[in-house]
């Protein structure tokens, strides 16, 4: 029988972080942003725990190479080839220690072929970092897969998903060391309309951090991110590491061009419009029609699109972006009294909100 829970499952929106006296922190360059991670499986890295999306748009060399000088983490989308990682290794002038690449289920041999070429061909060694990517880690074969990568690269830092229920957590911590929560979230994704299957971000992030913690297994909290707020939000409910795309989509960094489209306006001069030109860049889910046409030969007729082709603002220097994650979460630390970032869970006290923003002006924002 069918059942429903009583319980009301909670995102982003619904809650807010309540200010509150903590230790004697007066600024913000004060807060420790790095963070030492000492992963189940024997690695120990340091930096602050924000990636970008292994997505095709974002997921980039260019991106990773900004997420990392900042002492960031950064993934790479799972379709480059071994000489285009391997030439990033050797000319990314950046530490590598947080770089994740990744692979996905569909064709595991060549993809375990691929980490093995870029370790003879090019230095990179198994106690290197490996994202394995799939939309849903609920069918056998992933589990498979991911013990199978474990056996061939058994000093890696292995991060795995994605999944949406704490039940799956202990099993796939054998072999993982960071579980990657979140389904349906992101900007670009379609799969909530499209199965009706998800969950909401604070009570997964919840559930899923109190499983991996208990077994010194961290999580990554994917999808959902539309301001740093929500950044700072997943830090303090006790997420190892936040994933964010949409945020990056728009940044100079991010792949594709910039394109210009023009828009009549309200305001009349001479008794015509004014017509005003606006910059975006393209940004797609990884699902979508338009990635399964790049990236998988087309839409087979046993799928459906779970993923959208957006144009979104183009926002500018990525750097400006990184600052305001670091800005805004150091700023954070400093209204609950968190000297770190791995101290916010600690210090922080969420309260529920019926609404969180003042959104009145924004309509005239610039």
């Amino acid at each position: 029988m069918t059942q429903v829970l009583p319980e009301v499952y909670l995102d982003y929106s619904d809650i807010l972080i309540r200010p509150k006296m903590g230790i004697n922190l007066n600024s913000r360059r004060d807060v420790n942003l790095q963070r030492v991670f000492k992963f189940r499986h024997g690695c120990v890295r340091t930096g602050l725990g924000v990636f970008n999306a292994n997505m095709a748009t974002v997921g980039n060399f260019d991106v990773a190479k900004k997420l990392l000088a900042r002492g960031m983490f950064a993934t790479l989308h799972k379709h480059y080839s071994t000489d285009e990682i391997g030439q990033f290794l050797q000319n990314a002038n950046v530490p590598l220690d947080n770089l994740f690449i990744t692979i996905g289920l569909k064709d595991i041999d060549a993809d375990i072929q691929k980490l093995h070429a870029l370790e003879s061909k090019y230095g990179w060694t198994k106690s290197q970092n490996i994202c394995i990517d799939a939309p849903n880690f609920y069918i056998p074969r992933a589990l498979e897969i991911l013990a199978r990568v474990r056996r061939e690269f058994p000093n890696s830092v292995i991060m795995a998903g994605n999944i949406a229920s704490p039940d799956i957590c202990m099993k796939m911590l054998d072999f993982a060391d960071i579980i990657k929560c979140g389904i349906g979230s992101g900007s670009a994704c379609l799969t909530r309309r499209q199965t009706g299957c998800g969950v909401p971000m604070v009570s997964l992030i919840l559930e899923c951090a109190d499983v991996a913690h208990s077994v010194g297994g961290h999580i990554c909290a994917d999808g959902g991110i539309v301001d740093v707020g929500d950044i700072c939000k997943a830090f303090c409910l006790n997420s190892d590491f936040v994933m964010a795309g949409g945020l990056f989509a728009g940044t100079d960094a991010a792949a594709g061009e910039v394109y210009e489209r023009q828009f009549e306006t309200t305001e009349i001069v001479n008794g015509a419009h004014v017509i005003e030109t606006k910059q975006f860049k393209q940004y797609y889910g990884m699902s979508s029609v338009y990635a399964n046409n790049k990236f998988a030969g087309g839409m087979q007729d046993y799928k459906t699109s779970e993923g959208r082709e957006l144009m979104i603002p183009y926002t500018g220097a990525i750097d400006n972006v990184l600052q305001d994650i670091t800005g805004g979460i150091a700023s954070c630390c400093t209204y609950i009294g968190a000297a770190s970032v791995k101290h916010m869970s600690k210090c922080a006290t969420i309260i529920q909100v019926h609404n969180q923003l003042n959104r009145v002006f924004e309509k005239y924002s610039v």
